[in-house]
């Protein structure tokens, strides 16, 4: 029959490269899970910046508008232009009021109030029109395209050189 000497050692060999191979798969795929996961955190992450909702344009001018007409010493005002929002809690009444200050705010002669800020006060009342008709317009689906353009290498002139990279067109 078999050698019981002979027989225990190799099955011990034997048990013990397959559990060296177990060990040594068992901590590759770990790391290699590590390795995966960072990959997948770092798609979703880029994943969500081409998903971002883009500000309407009316938006965002009214947005700049707010901040230029923000001040300290008008809080009436301040509290109405809060209102705008987002999310708009205006009322129809404080709108009102809101048109009525922006036209004292633009024709106002305080040397504290700048050129800029009257136009932004002229402008605020129009650009909020816009915006109401912005938001009740049906939303366009928008899609991100990626399009890759490879670029050509020109052969070496016959001095060993580079030619001179082409200028741009004007």
């Amino acid at each position: 029959m078999l050698d019981l000497p002979l027989v225990t050692p190799s099955i011990l060999a034997v048990l013990g490269a397959i559990l060296s191979w177990l060990a040594a798969r068992y901590w590759y795929m770990r790391a290699a899970d590590k390795e995966l996961r960072a990959r997948v955190a770092e798609l979703e992450r880029q994943q969500g910046l081409t998903n971002l909702v883009a500000q309407p344009m009316w938006a965002a001018v009214q947005e700049r508008l707010i901040k230029e007409l923000t001040h300290f010493h008008t809080p009436v005002m301040d509290a109405l232009l809060v209102k705008l929002g987002p999310p708009v809690t205006l009322t129809e009444a404080e709108e009102g009021q809101l048109e009525y200050a922006l036209r004292q705010r633009a024709v106002d002669l305080d040397d504290q109030i700048g050129l800029e800020e009257r136009d932004a006060a002229r402008m605020l009342p129009m650009v909020m029109r816009r915006v109401k008709a912005e938001a009740g317009a049906p939303s366009r689906s928008t899609t991100l395209q990626v399009v890759a353009v490879p670029v050509a290498e020109e052969p070496p002139v016959e001095d060993g050189t580079l030619p001179p990279p082409p200028r741009a067109a004007s």
